[in-house]
């Protein structure tokens, strides 16, 4: 460990915090937004009751039916956690921070070493100075009978930065459903830099979703480091309301052949909100699939950014590659930046990408007005079709509901 975080140390002297005139962060400039350095959270074991919880994540998302892992500063608390319950199960789970002193055999062979991205700044300061997070196992044929939520609950008293790292290893022929959702305590300022990296191993296959309702004073940003083994299957959703600025980043990487991949998100923010959705897709062996569908809604001056983009390597052939982000846009100050791109060094590839920003069809909301439904549940109905159709991919049924629920809340209407 000491080795690893003396690498990403150099490595993050060499890049620094990133600016504008990096181009992966054209749109998202750290170097202005960021301008202090809070100190690290201390792991205190505060006190957290259940009304807090459900208070932060809303009932609906708190009380899923799934083993809970609860992350608060940092610190996997067993008091609030399932732990017995995964471990009867067949899962492995084991805190990061106490791990690192005597890590097992499978933590030590992946953690910073899976789809490890040198270039990228903000995972070197991550595993230079990161202080907690959970790592999990499911071994070769093993398969929940539930998903597993790892809660990050964080926003004490005193302004704070949190840094972890988690590992998610599901071996060949596993199965998992895994949600990670953020959730903040108060309104305390907090800087969050978590990294989670994912290995999905034959056969194996993960339904992962992200939930990100962060106060309006974090700053929320968050990495996924993703390979694919032989014949594996990834699903992803991201679905993001809160913080004043966000940046999710997947790097995903095929390693074995005939393998699939489907990522999608809906972002919702108004005010000065700013969020980024940061994507690179590897095809590096042949046969692979891969989906990305993300949707914005945008009011006030909030800012939404899309950066996607799918490399074909040489010998990749017969890969299966699409993008697509589509923004709506319900104000003339709010912005979008879309950058969807390919680079394909293979000939017999069937690739392409697409990006779309606009504002409410003003002849489907003249329809339903017509058909005597209020001007403001005709946009609400309109918007939530338009998100719809990007949470409907997600499989959990009581997790897709939940979602659908937090977006019309969002809109400020019940279409029950």
């Amino acid at each position: 460990m000491a080795d690893l975080r003396a690498t990403a140390i150099d490595a993050y002297g060499i890049l620094g915090l990133p600016h504008r005139r990096v181009e992966a962060w054209k749109y998202t400039d750290l170097r202005s937004k960021l301008t202090e350095a809070l100190p690290l959270a201390r792991a205190t074991g505060v006190a957290v009751t259940e009304a807090e919880i459900a208070s932060a994540f809303s009932a609906d998302i708190a009380d899923l039916d799934a083993y809970r892992l609860v992350i608060v500063e940092g610190e996997l608390r067993s008091d609030l956690s399932s732990l017995a319950g995964l471990k009867a199960a067949g899962a492995e789970v084991v805190s990061i921070t106490e791990a690192l002193q005597k890590p097992p055999r499978w933590l030590k062979d992946s953690l910073g070493k899976i789809n490890s991205q040198d270039r990228d700044p903000v995972a070197a300061l991550n595993l230079a100075l990161m202080s907690g997070g959970v790592g999990l196992r499911l071994a070769k044929g093993v398969s929940l009978d539930k998903p597993v939520h790892v809660m990050h609950l964080d926003g004490g008293s005193d302004p704070s930065s949190v840094i972890t790292r988690s590992v998610v290893l599901v071996e060949e022929d596993a199965s998992l459903d895994l949600l990670e959702s953020y959730a903040s305590l108060g309104e305390t300022e907090l800087q969050r830099n978590a990294v989670t990296e994912i290995e999905v191993g034959n056969k194996a296959s993960l339904n992962h979703v992200k939930l990100q309702r962060e106060s309006g004073t974090a700053f929320h940003l968050v990495t996924w480091l993703l390979k694919l083994d032989a014949d594996a299957n990834y699903k992803a959703f991201q679905f993001s309301t809160g913080a004043v600025l966000s940046r999710s980043q997947i790097y995903a990487a095929f390693t074995g052949e005939g393998s699939a991949l489907d990522v999608s998100g809906a972002l919702l923010m108004r005010g000065h909100q700013h969020c980024d959705t940061t994507l690179l897709v590897e095809h590096r062996v042949p046969r692979c699939v891969s989906r990305e569908l993300f949707k914005a809604v945008l009011d006030n001056e909030a800012r939404g950014v899309f950066q996607g983009k799918i490399i074909v390597s040489p010998g990749a052939q017969k890969t299966d590659g699409k993008q697509m982000a589509q923004a709506l846009l319900l104000s003339e100050t709010a912005e979008f930046d879309s950058k969807p791109e390919l680079e394909i060094f293979a000939d017999d590839v069937v690739c392409g990408h697409g990006s779309t920003s606009g504002q409410i069809d003003e002849d489907l909301l003249f329809y339903l007005e017509s058909r005597g439904i209020p001007e403001v549940q005709a946009r609400a109905l309109l918007i939530q079709a338009f998100v719809g159709e990007a949470i409907e991919r997600i499989e959990h049924e009581p997790l897709r509901e939940a979602l659908s629920k937090a977006s019309a809340e969002w809109l400020g209407v019940s279409f029950d």
